[in-house]
């Protein structure tokens, strides 16, 4: 997905200027932004963080949404959707294909999944782009999200973002989240629809309360980092935790920041912990910086300097450098450094031996 998203930084900022104007906020149930376990809060000063920095991967203007054709009618479509959910992908093409040579939309639309992945047969953008347009022409509107996709970045068809965000509308009136999403993007942005703010806010509100996890991430960085009539820091951990229980990365750094500062949201450094481990072992380099900080100074975990010692050779060797953490490295024995640099090989990284004037170096 993220291979054919754009990733523009700055749409951030201008996503949340004036976006989000103050509103009534959807209650929901209390355990829906709490953990499983709840535990005491402990302290959150003392604990030096570097700058408050995110994941770097912002949201995009839009984004591939997963396969999910809509199941066909009649048995040999049902098989053939079943074939498509089971990995069988010749068998659901061989199914598929008369009943979409003979108008059936949602074999139509199967057809244009396969050809647009590669799933089975080798892909083919522009054929998957007009078997979408037969299938959205015979009535089937989730086709339209998906060739909006491709109108989007031009790919199989010419580019064309006011024809994209008209097929976005189209996935919309069936309440498909990508497709208003991506329609809240383009709203913002200007480009394929006049500029509308407002309606790009409930676009986007609308896409986060039907569950999609870019929309919810979204929301949650403009409640936190919008201007200042925008800012609403309660509303962006609530939506940051949504996210980050939908397991986006970035979204698990985030909040896990969050609730080690008691930002929006009370402060557990034991949750925060646990929020930076599992974005870490994800591979999330800014998770790992996090993580060797909570080891260094036992803070959310029991301290343990060669656990720190790995998290940050294998932060530094992905680009997170951390000069105050250098010198803590640069402070521990051989043994130590050793049995650091072992575990960080061993999980998948290959990170260079650090000296023994560590703290000197330019990581």
């Amino acid at each position: 997905m993220s291979a054919t998203r754009p990733r523009l930084a700055g749409l951030l900022v201008a996503a949340a200027a004036g976006l989000f104007a103050a509103g009534a906020f959807a209650q929901e149930k209390a355990a829906e932004n709490q953990p499983p376990t709840l535990i005491p809060p402990l302290p959150a000063e003392g604990f030096p963080l570097p700058a408050e920095t995110a994941d770097p991967a912002l949201p995009g203007p839009h984004r591939q949404a997963p396969p999910e054709p809509s199941a066909t009618n009649g048995d040999d479509g049902d098989f053939a959707y079943g074939a498509f959910q089971r990995g069988w992908y010749l068998t659901a093409l061989a199914l598929a294909t008369p009943r979409a040579e003979a108008g059936d939309p949602q074999a139509q639309t199967l057809l244009g999944v396969l050809y647009e992945t590669g799933l089975g047969i080798p892909q083919d953008k522009e054929k998957a782009a007009s078997w979408y347009q037969l299938a959205v022409e015979s009535g089937d509107k989730r086709a339209a999200g998906r060739l909006g996709q491709l109108y989007l970045v031009g790919q199989g068809v010419p580019q064309d973002k006011k024809k994209a965000a008209d097929l976005f509308e189209i996935g919309a009136e069936v309440n498909i989240p990508e497709a208003i999403y991506n329609l809240a993007i383009i709203y913002q942005s200007g480009d394929g629809r006049p500029y509308d703010p407002i309606k790009a806010r409930d676009l986007l509100e609308r896409a986060a309360d039907l569950g999609d996890v870019e929309a919810q991430y979204t929301l949650a960085l403009a409640y936190l980092e919008g201007p200042a009539d925008v800012r609403n820091d309660g509303r962006g951990a609530f939506w940051m935790g949504r996210a980050a229980r939908r397991g986006h990365i970035g979204a698990q750094v985030y909040y896990g920041i969050l609730r080690f500062k008691g930002q929006g949201v009370d402060p557990n450094e034991t949750e925060a912990a646990a929020w930076f481990e599992l974005a870490a072992r994800a591979g999330n380099p800014v998770a790992m910086n996090r993580l060797a900080r909570v080891y260094f100074y036992g803070r959310g975990r029991p301290a343990d300097p060669v656990e720190g010692a790995k998290w940050h050779l294998l932060a530094r060797a992905a680009g997170v450098s951390d000069l105050q953490l250098d010198g803590i490295l640069a402070g521990l024995d051989d043994d130590q450094r050793e049995e650091a640099q072992r575990q960080a090989n061993a999980f998948g990284q290959v990170v260079a031996t650090p000296p023994r004037d560590a703290a000197s170096d330019s990581p």
